[in-house]
């Protein structure tokens, strides 16, 4: 019991706890930053990449074969104008960019939704809390948090 005692007297252990979790907090917060940065970077680095491969002049010609009476047909491959492909691969980089822009405005207005239909279901429990309560009857406890849900569906049949 006096150990017990000892240990809930001694408040060093607490401060320490503290600092640990404040630590631990911005040690996430900067990974997440980092990590965020990094994607970012190895991206535009694959794109640079990319543009300096596309760069390159792959174009060919093999001359035709003739010799002991037998003929090898030549071949030949010219490629299209670099500033055609790269402003290609720009339109394709550019529109992935938009589309995930377009894809998170999305997620975000759906987050938002989300939020507006659980506010007016719990607007609506309340209401009808403080009506059944004028009332006299009794209901099920309403959450108190508006995005906290009932544990149990209500078997209550509606009026």
């Amino acid at each position: 019991m006096r150990i017990f005692r000892e240990l809930w007297h001694d408040e060093a252990g607490v401060i320490l706890s503290a600092e640990a979790v404040v630590l631990g907090t911005v040690g996430v917060v900067g990974l997440t930053a980092g990590l965020s940065t990094i994607a970012s970077s190895v991206n535009s680095e694959l794109q640079d990449l990319a543009f300096s491969i596309r760069s390159l002049d792959q174009s060919y010609e093999i001359q035709a074969q003739y010799g002991c009476g037998s003929y090898t047909a030549g071949s030949c491959f010219e490629q299209e104008p670099v500033e055609e492909s790269l402003a290609i691969l720009c339109d394709i980089a550019r529109k992935a960019d938009q589309d995930e822009k377009e894809a998170r405005a999305e997620a975000a207005k759906t987050q938002r939704l989300e939020r507006q239909i659980q506010k007016r279901k719990a607007a609506e429990r309340r209401k009808k809390a403080q009506h059944d309560k004028e009332a006299g009857v009794e209901t099920e406890q309403a959450p108190q948090n508006e995005t906290e849900q009932p544990t149990e569906p209500s078997t209550e049949k509606a009026n």
